[in-house]
């Protein structure tokens, strides 16, 4: 078996138990159930449980970015004023979380909870730092972007498991209203655009 084919079905395995069982279910043996990977395997490629987690909550964690960077040029389309260019990368990003919802439900339940702060949190903030200066842009200078970043990823998420958990169906009414609530939140702390009706 070679190392880094291991590692990355590991790191899969580990997401999909993570999803599955929750965090306190999610034992070395549960991650290589079912498959033809030995137990001893995490422990040459991770230096514990722990690490496993952290790298399966980074990969996640970098799809993520990576999706919202791919969008993130939207925000600066001409001719489409700015409530419509939020609501496409909002879109853009709910679709995202959406049609992935094993990806979606270990990525929540990774990020609230103690081991993101021990073991990702720092990581994290880093792999933002792109967006963070792109969304810089768009804010006024005194707005604390990071923060309302993070005010955004949570109302995301905190919906997002409504509706993969079953508690909330996703209907457009539903989704836009999800849109309205962030938008109408953030709005305020907005740059003026010179030639805009934006208030």
């Amino acid at each position: 078996m070679k190392c880094v084919n291991v590692r990355e079905r590991l790191i899969d395995n580990a997401i999909k138990v993570i999803a599955a069982n929750g965090l306190d279910k999610t034992t070395t043996k549960a991650i290589v159930s079912g498959t033809d990977i030995n137990e001893a395997y995490i422990y040459s490629n991770f230096s514990d449980k722990e690490e496993l987690l952290a790298r399966a909550f980074d990969s996640l964690d970098e799809e993520l970015v990576s999706k919202l960077m791919l969008h993130l040029p939207i925000m600066f389309t001409p001719g489409l004023d700015r409530e419509s260019r939020s609501r496409m990368l909002f879109t853009s990003i709910w679709t995202f979380l959406m049609g992935n919802r094993e990806k979606c439900i270990a990525f929540i339940r990774y990020y609230y909870s103690p081991y993101f702060i021990k073991y990702s949190a720092d990581d994290h903030k880093l792999r933002y730092r792109p967006a963070v200066e792109m969304f810089s842009s768009v804010f006024a200078d005194e707005a604390d972007v990071w923060m309302i970043l993070n005010y955004i990823l949570d109302v995301m998420l905190s919906f997002a498991v409504r509706v993969h958990n079953g508690h909330m169906r996703e209907e457009d009414d539903y989704v836009e209203h999800i849109f309205r609530v962030i938008y109408r939140s953030v709005e305020q702390y907005f740059k003026k655009e010179e030639n805009s009706n934006d208030e």
